[in-house]
């Protein structure tokens, strides 16, 4: 009888988990069976580390394959994406940031007056494209630059590597609150009201000051 009694206790309690397991969701189920049993951890997921872009670089980090839904994205919003700046006699590129009120062509063109340059976007270079869909490999001189110096292909005027120099009071990445490094030492950047407003610039306070100092450092012999 005692047998009868145990082996219905057994079988009404399986019942009971096969019925809370039903209702549950995949993810509560897992953690019902943890609690009960231990050990089902979740496997934990790495997070990407960040990658940082510098001007003029080959480097670029592995394609990432985007969901079905960031491509449905990229795709609806025509452009979507890192925006790259090209200057198209030899296919030289950098990777534009903030513009503020600029147009990404209008910051593009200040940094690189003296070529053509023409707007690409993508997670990288390989996969970027133009407004129009054509990809920057299919550019007449895409990658050009990897093999050669092409005479009077320049940005600046001068040289072949450097971009022209910009105004600090047209840099179009400022934004209010940025520290920038003047003839007056640590100036803060201001913007009046308005939306195209000009950017100005007041000292920086002693606490931001007092941060940046640091003793001089003497190399021993």
């Amino acid at each position: 009888m005692k047998d009868r009694s145990a082996v219905a206790t057994l079988a009404l309690g399986a019942i009971v988990i096969t019925g809370v397991l039903a209702i549950l969701p995949r993810a509560h189920a897992q953690d019902f069976f943890s609690s009960l049993f231990g050990g089902f951890e979740a496997p934990s997921r790495a997070a990407p580390q960040p990658y940082v872009r510098l001007p003029y670089t080959d480097e670029a980090p592995p394609p990432r394959r985007p969901a079905p839904r960031e491509r449905e994205d990229v795709a609806s919003s025509g452009g979507g994406g890192q925006a790259w700046c090209v200057r198209t006699c030899d296919g030289r590129y950098f990777p534009l940031g903030a513009t503020g009120d600029q147009s990404k062509e209008a910051a593009c063109n200040s940094f690189c007056p003296a070529a053509k340059t023409e707007i690409v976007y993508g997670s990288a270079i390989d996969e970027a494209e133009t407004d129009g869909g054509k990809p920057y490999s299919e550019l007449p001189n895409a990658f050009r630059y990897r093999k050669e110096i092409v005479d009077g292909c320049t940005c600046n005027g001068k040289d072949h590597f450097g971009l022209a120099k910009v105004s600090i009071d047209n840099d179009p990445t400022l934004r209010k609150g940025d520290i920038v490094a003047g003839a007056d030492g640590l100036m803060v950047a201001n913007r009046s009201a308005g939306k195209h407003a000009a950017m100005n610039f007041s000292p920086a306070p002693e606490s931001i000051r007092s941060r940046f100092r640091r003793a001089p450092v003497v190399a021993s012999e």
